[in-house]
């Protein structure tokens, strides 16, 4: 644990010490909607550089006078529904922690984005997920789950993304604004494989500049800190999101159904995402909840998951 917490603290250090650029801290919880189960907590880290910053033009191919770079560290916790059994439930997702780490290039303008993610994590006891539960249940007065002793071994991820994305220009109404995104994202790695594509509808008080990006099931949300401007006065922002997640590989099933498990391949999510942002003194606070309906081959009907988040966005 000691060694990959030193790895995190130095990456942060060396982002905000470098650049005076964009930060956002995220944490996503199932308990906010009254859950605890399968994909049960999420912690983000996201650093967004400046307009053209020195780095290396990786997409010189693009006619796009925007450039920045991007780094997050995602980590993720997934349980079965019943925590209190000691050994496996082999008709239930395993437990599992999830730690990635992403590297990002983007070209854009005013309304177009291109996103190059690169994308290193581990699956497994290293990433310290089971510690990181048992020591909040304590906290929250909740029984401790008691069986992270069956949870996936270690396992080394990498994996490539390549995204784009649209913004229309804000629409005036009245005294409020209002804009759309759309894109599409697709990823190729030994965790995950798939397409995901989406359309986000924002109401707000100011005309904005960022992208509003639905997102992913799990996962930092990158893209949300392009062009992101802070505001000193009190503003807000309203938006509702949703998105096809098309799955081609996803290791946390396709490892149990090797040790195992009696589960069904992932075929596709259906996703909404609702958000509300403030803007106050600088910084950025959204809430939003997040319901995704899962479909597996073979089953017609779906499993419906919900999680609730906080994120604070600042520059340095």
């Amino acid at each position: 644990m000691k060694k990959y917490l030193k790895i995190k603290i130095l990456l942060l250090l060396l982002c905000s010490l470098t650049y005076a650029d964009t930060t956002s801290l995220t944490l996503e919880n199932d308990a906010i909607v009254g859950k605890d189960n399968h994909y049960t907590n999420g912690m983000y880290y996201i650093w967004m550089s400046e307009n053209n910053t020195t780095f290396p033009d990786i997409l010189k191919f693009l006619d796009l006078k925007q450039k920045n770079v991007a780094f997050s560290i995602s980590h993720g916790i997934f349980t079965p529904k019943d925590k209190q059994k000691r050994t496996r439930n082999l008709y239930d997702l395993p437990y599992a922690g999830y730690l990635d780490f992403n590297f990002l290039f983007y070209k854009s303008s005013q309304n177009f984005f291109n996103e190059l993610g690169l994308n290193l994590g581990l699956v497994g006891p290293s990433t310290q997920a089971g510690n990181l539960q048992k020591w909040f249940h304590t906290l929250i007065g909740h029984e401790r789950p008691k069986g992270w002793d069956t949870q996936l071994k270690d396992h080394f991820l990498s994996g490539i993304s390549y995204g784009v994305g649209y913004k229309t220009k804000p629409i005036k109404i009245k005294n409020l604004n209002f804009d759309t995104t759309v894109n599409i994202k697709g990823d190729y790695g030994n965790f995950y494989t798939g397409i995901i594509t989406g359309a986000t509808i924002r109401l707000s008080s100011i005309p904005l500049k960022s992208f509003s990006i639905a997102g992913n099931f799990i996962g930092a949300n990158e893209g949300l800190l392009l062009n992101y401007k802070e505001r000193k006065s009190f503003n807000w922002a309203l938006s509702f999101g949703a998105y096809y997640n098309k799955f081609y590989k996803y290791y946390l099933i396709d490892k149990a159904r090797d040790e195992g498990y009696h589960l069904n391949k992932l075929d596709y999510m259906l996703g909404e995402k609702i958000s509300l942002d403030i803007f106050y003194g600088g910084y950025k606070t959204s809430f939003y909840i997040k319901s995704v309906d899962i479909y597996k081959d073979g089953i017609t009907s779906s499993i419906n998951q919900k999680t609730g988040g906080i994120s604070i966005v600042w520059k340095f």
